[in-house]
């Protein structure tokens, strides 16, 4: 049965909507129009509203549109119901449902009322999965008699578990007692592996971060992970020791920074900056990450010179392909790409290297561009979790300072 899909619901499916034939009311295309340029709407559902025409433009076979005229609108009346676009919508679905047998689909309520108990059609939300809390592992609280039952039978806790996806035992007094790892048949054991580097030393994780624990896991046994976490958390200082154990210990021949070196939202721009392209990455916020875990700028600019850094600014990073470098590829601040920079960013990277992406796409977005739905980092999680090359973890505790601790609550 064709589906006939409300305006809320076509802007949360996007491209899942284009799956089969659909039908909308002509009252939808006016929404989205005006959803585009409205000052009142956020950027989250803005860009729903853009990548929405582009979608109906591109593909003009998939879906019909349902024209309702002043003359038709009268006959809400009928029904006690005003001309709103939610009575709207549903009359459109009701007039369509005469000839061709339709389930309305409404992730607005009230519209979804009418339609169904006003027009006698059939309803339904939409069904796109929308886990945008999604951690990279679940926590779960047991009983002596729970264990029991978990080693037992992993069926009855891996529910919709994705594969690579972390699981944090305690116990009733809140202690962890295991780390395991779901690989779509069975768990297998958490264990960190130890990193030591020239340039970080020994590094662990912080009091025994069990967040970091599993991160560190991603690191070493996945091609791709996404670490996620609030400034202070550890995850660039996680991802640099990492790859520059795998440089010192010749498993990886450089390591290659992609950057979008966007300013502080709100900040004041400085204007150009004079030298070359690596001096100025130098003088960015990327340059200042580097300087601040490495030491000094001059031993960034010193590994710079061996070849042993990349600093690749994404504005360049169309045409380059790291393909047979054996490289290590931190994106960092991944945050601030949207869905189409970040696709690009990761089409780049060859199958002999491995890839860390580090950002907060909830609290430092730079570019509201980039918030929401249109956010890169948030689209790459849902479409690489359950991917046997992909891990993510997002971290949960600040270590830099009590400053930063209490800040993270403005």
């Amino acid at each position: 049965m064709m589906k006939f899909y409300d305006t809320c619901a076509l802007l949360n499916l996007q491209e899942d909507a284009f799956l089969e034939p659909f039908a909308i009311s002509s009252i939808t295309l006016l929404e989205i129009e005006d959803i585009k340029t409205s000052r009142n709407k956020d950027e989250d559902i803005k860009w729903k509203a853009r990548n929405m025409s582009r979608l109906l433009t591109e593909n003009p076979d998939m879906y019909t549109v349902k024209v309702i005229y002043n003359e038709q609108a009268i006959d809400l009346h009928e029904y006690l119901m005003p001309n709103s676009p939610d009575g709207l919508i549903a009359f459109s679905a009701y007039l369509f449902n005469v000839t061709t047998p339709i389930i309305f689909v409404s992730d607005d309520l009230n519209c979804r009322h009418i339609a169904k108990h006003i027009f006698k059609l059939n309803t339904e939300g939409s069904s796109r999965k929308t886990d945008n809390d999604y951690l990279g592992y679940r926590e779960l609280t047991l009983s002596d008699e729970g264990l029991t039952m978990l080693y037992a039978n992993n069926g009855l806790f891996t529910k919709d578990m994705y594969i690579n996806e972390y699981m944090i035992v305690r116990n009733e007094s809140g202690d962890v007692v295991d780390l395991l790892k779901w690989n779509g048949k069975n768990f297998t054991n958490v264990i960190a592996p130890k990193i030591k580097s020239n340039e970080f030393g020994n590094v662990k994780p912080y009091n025994g971060d069990v967040y970091q624990k599993l991160l560190l896991d991603s690191f070493d046994n996945h091609q791709i992970t996404m670490a996620r976490g609030a400034a202070g958390t550890g995850k660039t200082y996680l991802a640099l020791a990492y790859l520059f154990s795998l440089l010192e210990k010749g498993k990886i021949d450089r390591i290659v920074v992609f950057c979008n070196t966007i300013p502080t939202l709100h900040s004041a721009r400085i204007g150009f900056l004079p030298g070359t392209r690596d001096e100025k990455l130098l003088e960015s916020s990327t340059g200042n990450m580097l300087s601040s875990k490495l030491g000094d700028p001059y031993r960034v600019q010193q590994l710079i010179n061996e070849n042993k850094l990349v600093l690749l600014p994404m504005c360049d990073i169309r045409g380059y392909d790291t393909t047979n470098m054996n490289a290590g590829i931190l994106i960092s601040e991944a945050q601030n790409a949207d869905i189409e920079l970040l696709k690009l960013s990761l089409q780049r990277i060859g199958a002999d290297c491995k890839c860390i992406v580090d950002g907060d796409y909830h609290a430092q977005v730079d570019d509201m561009n980039f918030a929401g739905a249109n956010n890169g980092m948030r689209r790459m999680s849902e479409v690489f979790r359950g991917q046997d090359l992909y891990g993510e973890v997002c971290l949960q505790n600040i270590y830099r300072s009590r400053i930063a601790e209490i800040a993270e609550m403005m």
